[in-house]
């Protein structure tokens, strides 16, 4: 019970028990209200009244007395509230191959507008496309993931962080664009396949979780300085997207390695996709190319400048999903003696924040 000064009150009950009547259980003005005890100061016996505690009123108003006040304290995710499809709009559409199409555009990358969970983050992942309001289509992205500079503002803005002249106000999310490509084929994505200025190309939320190298051996340059990488068919999408990768996402680190070997194995001469690009990639680090008509194992053998040591040495399979294709790459590892191998066929596990378990579970 609190104790309260209520001179007027309590100095008439003291005077009505001093005369010999019943002290009354509620002080006047003061009925119909929640009983509570309080306390006299400043008579010489102690005297106890019970008084009644009257509804509290909200003025709504009153931000401290907001009924969704507690919601100003909430960790949250930006860009929760957008939308999860956004529309891009197209650059290009190049014949690569005679089986492939290599279709370009531009599409938002802001970290205001796509939150994290459906961002593009690693090389592996898949664009989700849908053309003219049409069926959604999964397509290997041959860009590599967006490096985190381009955020550079967005970021600084949803931390609520401002410059010397700056005041606070309401601003519009900031939009931040960038080129995406994905690799095609007309059987898969038909819609894709024939993009053309005058239609309407939405983006989704990337699928999938893409390579695992963050808890790959391969991270670890020094222990690991010699890769060799096995490519066939859409899987030259995810090695373009892994050799060009900035250095502020997951990558290879090129300028660390020894030797990167890239063995491409393709139907004929004329189905080798980005083969301009070759150059550029080798002028990234210690990068070759090498394409095969044969097998993994012949463009292996042939390669008479590799030196390597099995125990240091690394290998990835990119082969879009082809059972038999990364069957026959592990063939390749195994006679080698290589066994730390990085295969597309398996993502990395889905990244667990602790705070999000915290908002789910419970903080224990």
């Amino acid at each position: 019970m609190l104790g309260y000064k209520l001179r007027g009150c309590v100095s008439r009950g003291a005077r009505d028990q001093s005369q010999g009547k019943k002290l009354p259980s509620v002080c006047p003005g003061a009925r119909g209200r929640r009983s509570s005890t309080r306390r006299a100061p400043g008579l010489g016996r102690s005297t106890v009244v019970t008084v009644r505690a009257g509804p509290v009123e909200i003025d709504e108003d009153d931000l401290i007395q907001g009924k969704d006040r507690y919601k100003w304290y909430e960790a949250k995710f930006c860009a929760e509230d957008q939308p999860a499809w956004n529309i891009g709009s197209f650059v290009s559409n190049v014949q690569v191959s005679p089986l492939y199409r290599a279709v370009t555009m531009s599409v938002e990358v802001s970290r205001e507008r796509i939150p994290l969970a459906a961002a593009y983050k690693a090389a592996g992942q898949r664009a989700v496309l849908r053309v003219n309001n049409g069926l959604e289509r999964h397509c290997a992205a041959a860009t590599p993931p967006f490096p985190e500079e381009i955020n550079n503002e967005p970021l600084f803005k949803v931390r609520g962080d401002l410059f010397a002249q700056e005041i606070k106000a309401v601003r519009e999310p900031i939009s931040v664009k960038a080129h995406l490509t994905v690799l095609v084929t007309r059987k898969e994505a038909p819609e894709v396949w024939g993009l053309g200025p005058d239609d309407v190309v939405e983006v989704g939320p990337f699928a999938g979780t893409g390579l695992d190298l963050r808890n790959s051996p391969l991270m670890a340059i020094y222990a690991c300085p010699t890769v060799v990488i096995f490519v066939e068919g859409r899987g030259i999408a995810t090695c373009r997207a892994l050799l060009e990768s900035s250095s502020d996402v997951a990558n290879l680190n090129l300028g660390f390695r020894r030797d990167v070997r890239v063995y491409y194995k393709v139907p004929n001469g004329a189905s080798v996709v980005f083969k301009e690009e070759f150059a550029a990639w080798e002028a990234r680090g210690p990068v070759r190319v090498f394409t095969t008509t044969a097998s993994f194992q012949d463009a292996f053998d042939d390669d008479d400048t590799l030196t390597y040591d099995p125990e240091t040495t690394g290998a990835i399979i990119l082969v879009g999903g082809d059972e038999e294709a990364e069957k026959e790459a592990r063939e390749v590892c195994k006679d080698a003696d290589i066994n730390r191998i990085l295969a597309d066929s398996v993502e990395q596990a889905p990244v667990v924040v602790w705070y999000l378990c915290w908002l789910l579970e419970g903080y224990n």
